[in-house]
């Protein structure tokens, strides 16, 4: 691949850690990487990304539904918009990572913008997998417009990057799906960037009582709103204290706050339950290690992605140096956990006995492990796959 030839992103979202740092590790090796963002300049941390990549360009402009403010959204960021369109209008790249977050927007940039370079489809969420069926998605208010998009991305790239177990792609609601030849599992890795030493200043020292933290996103679903209400409920009344730091996506960030006190009404007055404000990627491993364990979950238990994906959560709690307490409904964690031996705090639907589980933990035991884990559970060791794969699909395009 030549120099002056980029590797171009594209998120159709405020781009993810994972986005950092596959950029970062290939800007590390010599290529020449550039973020376009489809989202307001608000909505992330450009500065954080500047280390991963050469060039960002950002729209500044979000798309949503028109109201009574949209002509003068339109007429305050408009010509912004149109500069960004002009700007990637004239990239000449080697290839196209498009990261889904809004697949028509991808449809899009890549018929109208990309089509004669090689196109990497990075589902990061594979929308098809969060439902048993069409007729569920669309009931749950998915546009088919959007599950159409995530078709073409598929059967339309020259390649396909999936974070989710390397079987993930077979399972499709589609039954007659076409995907390309070329196809890559590459999960969240752990990046030595990231590491925090293991703290040894954990905040139980000071009361003698378990510290648990955990980081995710909120989804406003009902099914996923009572799975969460009822692992609380299990989960605080063993006297294990909670440290959430969350995430929602469809609420402004000045509002969460407010949101999320009011989401977790019942639990407010529980001695075991704090909220946390969010902190930047790194801040937040220094932040958690403090505490004494991490605390995954999947929110919804009938759908295929559960089974298959794995998040940057897990990394980031490797990073940490954290002890996960886990679903092994998700099957993809479970199998990484177990190559590295530490799946001892693993439960299925009942989390009702895993005070008994810590009590019983070799913690220094299980803290030798995680470093060994999250070394080898490593995005510099994994970087030759992806380098390999990316040359592949540039080579077979312009072949």
């Amino acid at each position: 691949m030549k120099a002056r030839e980029p590797l171009i992103f594209y998120s159709a979202s405020p781009p993810s850690i994972l986005t950092y740092k596959i950029a970062k590790a290939f800007n590390k090796n010599g290529y020449k990487t550039i973020l376009i963002a489809m989202c307001e300049k608000e909505a992330f941390d450009s500065d954080f990304y500047k280390d991963a990549f050469n060039d960002i360009i950002i729209s500044n402009f979000r798309f949503f539904k028109p109201n009574k403010k949209t002509f003068n959204y339109f007429t305050k960021r408009g010509f912004s918009f149109l500069k960004f369109l002009i700007k990637i209008k004239m990239l000449k790249p080697s290839a196209v990572i498009g990261i889904s977050g809004a697949n028509w927007q991808l449809k899009l940039v890549h018929k109208y913008f990309f089509k004669k370079y090689p196109f990497i489809y990075f589902p990061y969420d594979i929308l098809s997998q969060f439902y048993n069926s069409r007729k569920e998605a669309l009931e749950d208010g998915v546009k088919e417009f959007e599950l159409n998009a995530e078709r073409y991305c598929l059967e339309n790239s020259d390649g396909i990057i999936h974070k989710g177990a390397p079987n993930e792609l077979e399972f499709f609601n589609y039954t007659d799906i076409k995907l390309p030849k070329f196809q890559l599992n590459f999960s969240a890795y752990c990046s030595d960037e990231f590491f925090s030493p293991i703290n040894k200043n954990k905040l139980s020292k000071s009361d003698k009582e378990i510290h648990i933290a955990y980081l995710g996103f909120l989804f406003n679903d009902k099914e996923a709103y009572e799975r969460t209400m009822n692992l609380l409920d299990d989960f605080l009344n063993q006297k294990l204290h909670l440290h959430a730091y969350f995430q929602a996506k469809h609420i402004p960030q000045n509002q969460a706050e407010g949101y999320f006190k009011e989401f977790f009404l019942k639990f407010m007055k529980s001695k075991y339950f704090h909220i946390h404000q969010p902190l930047g990627p790194k801040e937040i491993i220094k932040e958690i290690s403090k505490y004494d364990y991490s605390f995954w979950f999947g929110t919804k238990l009938r759908i295929p992605e559960i089974k298959y994906h794995i998040g940057n959560k897990i990394s980031s709690y490797l990073e940490a140096g954290l002890p996960i307490i886990y679903s092994k409904e998700s099957l993809y964690v479970d199998s990484i956990l177990r190559k590295y031996k530490i799946n001892q705090l693993g439960f299925k639907k009942d989390i009702k006995e895993i005070r008994k589980k810590i009590l019983k933990l070799d913690y220094k035991e299980a803290e030798k492990k995680i470093i060994l884990a999250r070394q080898d559970f490593n995005i510099d060791k994994n970087f030759p796959r992806i380098r390999e794969f990316i040359e592949k699909v540039i080579e077979q395009k312009n072949y």
